[in-house]
Protein backbone atom coordinates (compact mmCIF):
# COMPACT_ATOMS: atom_id res chain seq x y z
CA UNK A 1 0.00 0.00 0.00
CA UNK A 2 0.96 3.60 -0.40
CA UNK A 3 0.01 6.76 1.41
CA UNK A 4 -2.44 7.56 -1.29
CA UNK A 5 -4.39 4.34 -0.57
CA UNK A 6 -5.52 5.53 2.71
CA UNK A 7 -7.98 8.10 3.90
CA UNK A 8 -7.46 9.89 7.35
CA UNK A 9 -10.58 12.12 7.45
CA UNK A 10 -11.86 12.35 10.56
CA UNK A 11 -9.63 10.14 11.43
CA UNK A 12 -7.16 10.73 14.89
CA UNK A 13 -5.84 7.23 16.26
CA UNK A 14 -4.59 4.26 14.48
CA UNK A 15 -4.74 1.04 15.78
CA UNK A 16 -1.65 -0.66 14.81
CA UNK A 17 -2.07 -4.77 14.51
CA UNK A 18 0.55 -7.59 14.18
CA UNK A 19 -0.55 -10.67 14.42
CA UNK A 20 1.61 -13.10 16.65
CA UNK A 21 2.17 -16.76 15.99
CA UNK A 22 -1.29 -17.12 17.96
CA UNK A 23 -2.90 -14.77 15.53
CA UNK A 24 -2.98 -12.47 18.62
CA UNK A 25 -3.52 -8.82 17.97
CA UNK A 26 -0.97 -7.28 19.08
CA UNK A 27 0.97 -3.76 18.11
CA UNK A 28 0.38 0.04 19.40
CA UNK A 29 -1.52 3.23 18.96
CA UNK A 30 -0.30 5.84 16.32
CA UNK A 31 -1.79 9.42 16.33
CA UNK A 32 -3.16 10.16 12.67
CA UNK A 33 -0.83 12.97 12.08
CA UNK A 34 1.86 10.50 12.09
CA UNK A 35 0.54 8.13 9.59
CA UNK A 36 3.60 8.59 7.45
CA UNK A 37 5.05 5.86 9.82
CA UNK A 38 2.73 3.61 8.30
CA UNK A 39 5.51 3.06 5.72
CA UNK A 40 8.80 2.23 7.09
CA UNK A 41 8.78 4.18 10.60
CA UNK A 42 6.88 2.04 12.59
CA UNK A 43 9.26 -0.65 14.82
CA UNK A 44 8.35 -3.53 16.75
CA UNK A 45 10.18 -6.36 18.63
CA UNK A 46 10.59 -9.00 16.39
CA UNK A 47 10.17 -11.32 19.59
CA UNK A 48 6.74 -10.21 19.63
CA UNK A 49 5.20 -12.80 17.19
CA UNK A 50 6.71 -15.75 19.31
CA UNK A 51 5.43 -14.23 22.88
CA UNK A 52 3.14 -16.77 24.57
CA UNK A 53 -0.57 -16.76 25.07
CA UNK A 54 -0.23 -15.49 28.53
CA UNK A 55 2.56 -12.82 27.18
CA UNK A 56 5.83 -14.39 28.34
CA UNK A 57 8.94 -14.29 25.75
CA UNK A 58 9.26 -17.88 24.54
CA UNK A 59 12.70 -18.97 26.76
CA UNK A 60 15.04 -20.95 24.73
CA UNK A 61 14.12 -19.35 21.37
CA UNK A 62 16.79 -17.06 21.07
CA UNK A 63 14.41 -14.11 20.13
CA UNK A 64 14.29 -11.56 23.04
CA UNK A 65 16.55 -11.13 25.66
CA UNK A 66 19.23 -13.58 24.89
CA UNK A 67 19.68 -11.19 21.81
CA UNK A 68 18.71 -8.13 23.01
CA UNK A 69 15.27 -8.34 21.78
CA UNK A 70 15.80 -6.59 18.35
CA UNK A 71 12.95 -4.65 16.50
CA UNK A 72 12.02 -5.58 13.24
CA UNK A 73 10.30 -2.30 10.41
CA UNK A 74 6.24 -2.87 10.01
CA UNK A 75 4.77 -2.86 6.74
CA UNK A 76 1.14 -1.56 6.40
CA UNK A 77 -0.88 -4.88 4.85
CA UNK A 78 -4.48 -3.27 4.87
CA UNK A 79 -6.05 -0.04 5.97
CA UNK A 80 -9.71 0.85 7.06
CA UNK A 81 -11.85 3.03 9.59
CA UNK A 82 -12.88 1.32 12.70
CA UNK A 83 -16.52 1.71 12.75
CA UNK A 84 -17.19 0.93 16.09
CA UNK A 85 -15.06 3.08 17.66
CA UNK A 86 -16.81 6.38 17.28
CA UNK A 87 -15.63 7.34 14.16
CA UNK A 88 -11.91 8.81 14.75
CA UNK A 89 -10.39 5.51 14.99
CA UNK A 90 -8.75 3.71 11.80
CA UNK A 91 -6.92 -0.25 11.69
CA UNK A 92 -3.80 -0.86 10.24
CA UNK A 93 -2.97 -3.96 9.52
CA UNK A 94 1.14 -4.52 9.52
CA UNK A 95 3.28 -7.30 8.36
CA UNK A 96 6.81 -7.19 10.61
CA UNK A 97 10.17 -7.37 8.48
CA UNK A 98 13.98 -7.63 9.78
CA UNK A 99 15.36 -4.67 10.62
CA UNK A 100 17.04 -4.65 6.96
CA UNK A 101 13.69 -4.56 4.53
CA UNK A 102 14.12 -8.99 4.40
CA UNK A 103 12.03 -11.74 5.07
CA UNK A 104 10.96 -12.48 8.49
CA UNK A 105 11.07 -16.32 9.47
CA UNK A 106 8.83 -15.54 12.42
CA UNK A 107 6.15 -13.70 11.02
CA UNK A 108 2.93 -16.23 10.00
CA UNK A 109 1.76 -13.61 7.15
CA UNK A 110 5.27 -14.29 5.63
CA UNK A 111 5.36 -17.95 6.57
CA UNK A 112 2.17 -18.03 4.23
CA UNK A 113 3.60 -15.72 1.39
CA UNK A 114 6.26 -18.03 1.19
CA UNK A 115 3.96 -21.21 0.49
CA UNK A 116 1.82 -19.04 -2.26
CA UNK A 117 5.32 -17.86 -4.18
CA UNK A 118 5.45 -21.57 -4.60
CA UNK A 119 2.06 -21.50 -6.95
CA UNK A 120 2.91 -18.61 -8.47
CA UNK A 121 6.60 -20.09 -9.74
CA UNK A 122 4.73 -23.04 -11.41
CA UNK A 123 1.80 -20.62 -12.77
CA UNK A 124 -0.86 -21.84 -10.35
CA UNK A 125 -3.79 -19.89 -8.27
CA UNK A 126 -5.16 -21.12 -5.11
CA UNK A 127 -8.98 -20.18 -4.13
CA UNK A 128 -9.63 -19.63 -0.81
CA UNK A 129 -12.83 -19.25 1.35
CA UNK A 130 -12.85 -18.92 5.32
CA UNK A 131 -15.87 -19.81 6.98
CA UNK A 132 -15.74 -18.63 10.70
CA UNK A 133 -18.20 -19.44 13.53
CA UNK A 134 -18.38 -17.90 16.92
CA UNK A 135 -20.27 -17.00 19.44
CA UNK A 136 -21.69 -14.07 21.06
CA UNK A 137 -21.48 -13.75 24.69
CA UNK A 138 -22.66 -11.25 27.40
CA UNK A 139 -20.52 -8.86 28.42
CA UNK A 140 -21.25 -9.74 32.34
CA UNK A 141 -19.79 -13.12 33.76
CA UNK A 142 -22.31 -15.44 35.09
CA UNK A 143 -22.58 -15.82 39.17
CA UNK A 144 -19.30 -18.20 39.18
CA UNK A 145 -17.60 -15.94 36.87
CA UNK A 146 -18.14 -17.98 33.56
CA UNK A 147 -19.36 -16.76 30.10
CA UNK A 148 -22.73 -16.82 29.44
CA UNK A 149 -25.02 -16.52 26.64
CA UNK A 150 -26.20 -13.25 25.65
CA UNK A 151 -29.81 -11.63 26.21
CA UNK A 152 -31.71 -11.23 22.73
CA UNK A 153 -32.22 -7.89 21.72
CA UNK A 154 -36.07 -8.18 21.27
CA UNK A 155 -37.38 -10.94 23.79
CA UNK A 156 -35.08 -9.61 26.79
CA UNK A 157 -34.89 -13.60 27.36
CA UNK A 158 -30.98 -15.16 27.75
CA UNK A 159 -30.57 -17.82 25.08
CA UNK A 160 -30.00 -21.33 26.82
CA UNK A 161 -31.41 -23.76 24.07
CA UNK A 162 -29.99 -25.48 20.52
CA UNK A 163 -30.72 -22.66 17.32
CA UNK A 164 -29.33 -24.18 14.78
CA UNK A 165 -30.44 -22.10 11.67
CA UNK A 166 -33.48 -20.68 13.53
CA UNK A 167 -34.20 -17.22 12.01
CA UNK A 168 -36.42 -16.39 15.03
CA UNK A 169 -33.26 -16.52 16.96
CA UNK A 170 -31.35 -14.84 14.67
CA UNK A 171 -33.64 -11.87 13.28
CA UNK A 172 -33.32 -10.13 16.39
CA UNK A 173 -29.28 -10.05 15.81
CA UNK A 174 -29.75 -9.12 12.42
CA UNK A 175 -29.01 -5.08 13.03
CA UNK A 176 -26.02 -6.78 14.66
CA UNK A 177 -24.82 -8.81 12.34
CA UNK A 178 -25.09 -6.56 9.66
CA UNK A 179 -22.54 -3.80 11.56
CA UNK A 180 -20.52 -6.64 11.92
CA UNK A 181 -20.63 -7.34 8.43
CA UNK A 182 -20.14 -3.66 7.31
CA UNK A 183 -17.18 -2.82 9.64
CA UNK A 184 -15.39 -6.00 8.02
CA UNK A 185 -15.91 -4.68 4.76
CA UNK A 186 -14.83 -1.47 5.84
CA UNK A 187 -11.07 -3.16 6.69
CA UNK A 188 -11.49 -4.76 3.66
CA UNK A 189 -12.68 -7.87 4.46
CA UNK A 190 -15.54 -9.57 2.25
CA UNK A 191 -18.28 -10.76 4.67
CA UNK A 192 -20.83 -12.45 2.78
CA UNK A 193 -23.72 -14.75 4.58
CA UNK A 194 -24.69 -14.78 8.00
CA UNK A 195 -26.31 -17.89 9.61
CA UNK A 196 -27.25 -19.02 13.49
CA UNK A 197 -25.62 -21.82 14.16
CA UNK A 198 -25.50 -24.93 17.00
CA UNK A 199 -25.29 -23.58 19.97
CA UNK A 200 -26.76 -20.70 22.14
CA UNK A 201 -25.71 -17.13 20.27
CA UNK A 202 -23.35 -19.26 18.16
CA UNK A 203 -22.95 -17.76 14.41
CA UNK A 204 -21.47 -17.94 11.26
CA UNK A 205 -20.64 -15.29 9.15
CA UNK A 206 -19.10 -16.53 5.35
CA UNK A 207 -16.07 -14.72 3.42
CA UNK A 208 -16.12 -14.53 -0.21
CA UNK A 209 -13.86 -16.72 -2.08
CA UNK A 210 -10.79 -15.11 -3.51
CA UNK A 211 -7.87 -16.29 -5.27
CA UNK A 212 -5.74 -13.79 -3.29
CA UNK A 213 -4.80 -16.89 -0.50
CA UNK A 214 -2.61 -14.25 2.09
CA UNK A 215 -5.49 -11.52 1.29
CA UNK A 216 -8.13 -14.20 2.59
CA UNK A 217 -5.71 -14.83 5.73
CA UNK A 218 -5.94 -10.93 6.13
CA UNK A 219 -9.20 -10.87 5.90
CA UNK A 220 -9.98 -13.53 8.29
CA UNK A 221 -7.98 -11.36 10.97
CA UNK A 222 -9.93 -8.41 10.31
CA UNK A 223 -13.48 -10.28 10.26
CA UNK A 224 -12.19 -11.31 13.90
CA UNK A 225 -11.20 -8.22 14.84
CA UNK A 226 -14.41 -6.10 13.28
CA UNK A 227 -16.68 -8.76 15.03
CA UNK A 228 -15.18 -8.14 18.38
CA UNK A 229 -15.16 -4.77 17.79
CA UNK A 230 -19.01 -4.31 17.49
CA UNK A 231 -19.88 -6.77 19.86
CA UNK A 232 -18.23 -4.83 21.87
CA UNK A 233 -20.00 -1.56 21.20
CA UNK A 234 -22.87 -3.72 21.44
CA UNK A 235 -22.14 -5.04 25.16
CA UNK A 236 -21.31 -8.28 24.25
CA UNK A 237 -17.73 -10.14 23.29
CA UNK A 238 -17.38 -12.21 20.79
CA UNK A 239 -15.46 -15.51 21.27
CA UNK A 240 -13.47 -17.49 18.89
CA UNK A 241 -12.74 -20.03 22.05
CA UNK A 242 -13.12 -23.75 20.09
CA UNK A 243 -15.10 -24.75 23.10
CA UNK A 244 -16.52 -21.95 25.79
CA UNK A 245 -19.20 -24.36 26.65
CA UNK A 246 -18.79 -28.30 27.47
CA UNK A 247 -22.41 -29.36 26.83
CA UNK A 248 -22.75 -26.98 23.82
CA UNK A 249 -21.62 -26.98 20.16
CA UNK A 250 -17.81 -25.75 19.03
CA UNK A 251 -16.66 -23.01 16.96
CA UNK A 252 -14.42 -24.02 13.74
CA UNK A 253 -12.83 -21.94 10.77
CA UNK A 254 -13.43 -24.21 8.08
CA UNK A 255 -11.65 -23.23 4.63
CA UNK A 256 -12.95 -24.23 0.81
CA UNK A 257 -9.69 -24.80 -1.34
CA UNK A 258 -9.74 -24.78 -5.07
CA UNK A 259 -6.88 -24.57 -7.41
CA UNK A 260 -6.67 -22.51 -11.16
CA UNK A 261 -4.19 -23.08 -13.49
CA UNK A 262 -2.38 -19.78 -15.39
CA UNK A 263 -5.80 -20.22 -17.93
CA UNK A 264 -8.36 -19.91 -14.99
CA UNK A 265 -9.40 -23.67 -15.07
CA UNK A 266 -10.26 -25.21 -11.96
CA UNK A 267 -7.60 -28.21 -11.64
CA UNK A 268 -10.13 -30.04 -9.26
CA UNK A 269 -12.81 -30.00 -11.74
CA UNK A 270 -13.30 -33.78 -13.12
CA UNK A 271 -15.94 -35.62 -15.62
CA UNK A 272 -18.25 -36.94 -13.22
CA UNK A 273 -20.05 -35.89 -10.15
CA UNK A 274 -18.72 -37.95 -7.42
CA UNK A 275 -15.21 -39.18 -8.56
CA UNK A 276 -12.24 -37.39 -7.89
CA UNK A 277 -10.01 -36.19 -10.78
CA UNK A 278 -6.07 -37.55 -10.12
CA UNK A 279 -5.37 -33.87 -8.97
CA UNK A 280 -8.41 -33.74 -6.68
CA UNK A 281 -7.27 -37.63 -5.48
CA UNK A 282 -3.88 -36.71 -4.94
CA UNK A 283 -4.79 -33.62 -3.13
CA UNK A 284 -7.47 -35.10 -0.59
CA UNK A 285 -4.50 -37.97 0.03
CA UNK A 286 -1.90 -35.55 0.76
CA UNK A 287 -4.19 -33.38 3.30
CA UNK A 288 -4.99 -36.67 5.04
CA UNK A 289 -2.08 -38.36 5.30
CA UNK A 290 -0.17 -34.83 6.71
CA UNK A 291 -3.61 -34.29 9.11
CA UNK A 292 -1.70 -35.91 12.33
CA UNK A 293 1.68 -33.67 12.05
CA UNK A 294 -0.33 -30.74 11.23
CA UNK A 295 -2.98 -30.84 14.08
CA UNK A 296 -1.51 -28.51 16.71
CA UNK A 297 -1.62 -25.98 14.13
CA UNK A 298 -5.36 -26.72 13.58
CA UNK A 299 -5.89 -27.08 17.43
CA UNK A 300 -3.50 -24.44 18.87
CA UNK A 301 -4.34 -24.35 22.67
CA UNK A 302 -5.43 -26.18 25.50
CA UNK A 303 -9.40 -25.74 25.05
CA UNK A 304 -8.95 -26.44 21.07
CA UNK A 305 -8.82 -29.89 21.99
CA UNK A 306 -12.73 -29.87 23.83
CA UNK A 307 -14.09 -29.44 20.07
CA UNK A 308 -13.00 -31.96 18.67
CA UNK A 309 -15.14 -35.57 19.46
CA UNK A 310 -17.54 -38.11 17.43
CA UNK A 311 -20.48 -37.05 16.56
CA UNK A 312 -19.75 -33.41 16.75
CA UNK A 313 -19.02 -32.45 13.37
CA UNK A 314 -15.48 -31.81 14.63
CA UNK A 315 -13.96 -34.65 13.33
CA UNK A 316 -11.66 -37.21 14.89
CA UNK A 317 -10.33 -38.99 12.12
CA UNK A 318 -8.09 -38.12 8.64
CA UNK A 319 -10.79 -39.19 6.61
CA UNK A 320 -12.43 -37.89 3.63
CA UNK A 321 -16.24 -37.95 2.33
CA UNK A 322 -18.18 -36.73 -0.68
CA UNK A 323 -20.17 -33.64 0.63
CA UNK A 324 -20.24 -35.46 3.93
CA UNK A 325 -19.84 -32.91 6.89
CA UNK A 326 -18.82 -35.91 9.66
CA UNK A 327 -15.45 -36.12 7.94
CA UNK A 328 -12.21 -34.25 8.29
CA UNK A 329 -12.06 -33.37 4.54
CA UNK A 330 -15.60 -32.76 2.71
CA UNK A 331 -15.41 -32.60 -0.74
CA UNK A 332 -19.11 -30.64 -2.34
CA UNK A 333 -18.54 -31.28 -5.57
CA UNK A 334 -16.17 -32.66 -7.98
CA UNK A 335 -17.41 -30.96 -11.60
CA UNK A 336 -17.18 -27.49 -12.94
CA UNK A 337 -16.18 -23.87 -10.96
CA UNK A 338 -17.55 -25.44 -7.47
CA UNK A 339 -15.00 -28.65 -7.31
CA UNK A 340 -13.32 -27.74 -4.12
CA UNK A 341 -12.21 -29.47 -1.11
CA UNK A 342 -13.61 -28.24 2.51
CA UNK A 343 -11.04 -28.64 5.39
CA UNK A 344 -13.33 -29.33 8.78
CA UNK A 345 -10.68 -29.61 11.52
CA UNK A 346 -9.14 -26.49 12.08
CA UNK A 347 -11.01 -24.16 15.13
CA UNK A 348 -11.77 -20.60 15.37
CA UNK A 349 -9.09 -20.34 17.84
CA UNK A 350 -6.38 -20.98 15.20
CA UNK A 351 -4.20 -18.62 13.08
CA UNK A 352 -5.68 -18.73 9.51
CA UNK A 353 -2.10 -17.69 8.10
CA UNK A 354 -0.68 -20.99 9.41
CA UNK A 355 -3.93 -23.51 9.07
CA UNK A 356 -3.41 -22.07 5.09
CA UNK A 357 0.40 -22.51 4.89
CA UNK A 358 -0.13 -26.09 6.04
CA UNK A 359 -3.27 -26.45 3.87
CA UNK A 360 -1.67 -25.23 0.70
CA UNK A 361 1.90 -26.90 1.15
CA UNK A 362 -0.24 -30.27 1.10
CA UNK A 363 -2.43 -29.22 -1.86
CA UNK A 364 0.89 -28.72 -3.40
CA UNK A 365 3.01 -31.89 -2.95
CA UNK A 366 -0.46 -33.86 -3.32
CA UNK A 367 -0.51 -32.18 -6.69
CA UNK A 368 2.33 -33.73 -7.80
CA UNK A 369 2.34 -37.14 -5.72
CA UNK A 370 -0.96 -37.76 -7.14
CA UNK A 371 -1.62 -40.95 -4.04
CA UNK A 372 -5.08 -42.86 -4.36
CA UNK A 373 -7.19 -41.39 -1.34
CA UNK A 374 -9.36 -44.76 -1.00
CA UNK A 375 -12.98 -44.64 -1.54
CA UNK A 376 -15.09 -41.43 0.28
CA UNK A 377 -16.54 -42.34 3.74
CA UNK A 378 -20.51 -42.72 4.30
CA UNK A 379 -21.47 -41.88 7.84
CA UNK A 380 -19.32 -41.76 11.24
CA UNK A 381 -15.78 -42.24 10.08
CA UNK A 382 -13.94 -45.15 12.24
CA UNK A 383 -10.47 -45.85 12.45
CA UNK A 384 -10.43 -47.96 9.94
CA UNK A 385 -11.27 -44.88 7.44
CA UNK A 386 -8.04 -43.18 8.59
CA UNK A 387 -5.60 -42.71 11.20
CA UNK A 388 -6.91 -40.61 14.39
CA UNK A 389 -5.93 -37.27 14.80
CA UNK A 390 -3.43 -36.78 17.91
CA UNK A 391 -6.05 -35.79 20.63
CA UNK A 392 -4.49 -34.11 23.33
CA UNK A 393 -2.28 -30.79 23.33
CA UNK A 394 0.97 -33.03 24.24
CA UNK A 395 0.30 -35.42 21.35
CA UNK A 396 -0.27 -32.71 19.36
CA UNK A 397 2.84 -30.73 19.98
CA UNK A 398 4.99 -34.36 19.40
CA UNK A 399 3.86 -35.23 16.03
CA UNK A 400 4.19 -31.23 14.82
CA UNK A 401 7.82 -30.59 16.29
CA UNK A 402 10.05 -33.12 14.27
CA UNK A 403 7.49 -33.68 11.47
CA UNK A 404 9.50 -32.65 8.04
CA UNK A 405 6.25 -31.77 6.29
CA UNK A 406 5.89 -29.45 9.05
CA UNK A 407 9.05 -28.09 8.21
CA UNK A 408 8.37 -27.84 4.49
CA UNK A 409 5.02 -25.99 5.31
CA UNK A 410 6.09 -23.13 7.84
CA UNK A 411 10.03 -23.20 8.30
CA UNK A 412 12.16 -25.40 9.81
CA UNK A 413 12.68 -22.26 12.41
CA UNK A 414 9.36 -21.80 12.82
CA UNK A 415 8.54 -24.93 13.60
CA UNK A 416 11.37 -25.12 16.22
CA UNK A 417 10.01 -21.70 18.13
CA UNK A 418 6.58 -22.36 17.75
CA UNK A 419 6.95 -26.08 19.21
CA UNK A 420 8.79 -23.88 22.26
CA UNK A 421 6.07 -21.51 22.78
CA UNK A 422 3.62 -24.76 22.81
CA UNK A 423 5.64 -26.46 25.30
CA UNK A 424 5.81 -23.53 27.54
CA UNK A 425 2.06 -22.62 27.45
CA UNK A 426 1.34 -26.29 28.79
CA UNK A 427 3.82 -25.91 31.22
CA UNK A 428 2.06 -22.79 32.52
CA UNK A 429 -1.07 -24.07 31.90
CA UNK A 430 -0.30 -27.31 33.83
CA UNK A 431 -0.26 -25.19 37.03
CA UNK A 432 -3.53 -23.92 37.33
CA UNK A 433 -5.83 -25.44 38.83
CA UNK A 434 -9.30 -25.65 37.56
CA UNK A 435 -12.49 -24.94 39.44
CA UNK A 436 -14.17 -27.80 38.51
CA UNK A 437 -11.18 -29.93 39.14
CA UNK A 438 -12.04 -28.42 43.05
CA UNK A 439 -15.54 -28.71 42.75
CA UNK A 440 -15.46 -32.47 42.40
CA UNK A 441 -12.78 -33.42 44.20
CA UNK A 442 -12.33 -30.99 47.73
CA UNK A 443 -15.28 -32.78 49.36
CA UNK A 444 -15.21 -36.17 47.49
CA UNK A 445 -11.69 -37.56 48.15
Amino acid sequence: MTPADIDLTGIEIIELVFPDMNGVARGKHLPADQADKLFGGVRMPISTHNLDVLSQDTEGAGLAIDVGDPDGVGKLVAFGPAQWGGGNQAVALMSLMMADGSANPYDPRQVLETVVARFTARGLTPVVAPELEFYLMDAQRDAGGRGQPPISPMTGDRLLDAQVYRLSVQDPFVPILNDMRNAAQALGADADAALAEFGPGQFEINLAHTNDAVGAADQAILLKYALRGVARANGMEACYMAKPYGDQSGSGMHFHVSLLDKDGRNLFSGAEEGVLNPSLAGVVAKLRDVMPASTLVFAPHLNSFRRLAPGSYAPTIAAWGLDNRGTALRVPTTMGAGARVEHRVPGSDANPYLVLAVILQAVLEGLDERADPGPAVEGEPTEAHGAPLPLGWGRAVAAFEEDAFIARALGAEFQRVYALMKHQEMDTLRTRVTDVEFDVYMRAL
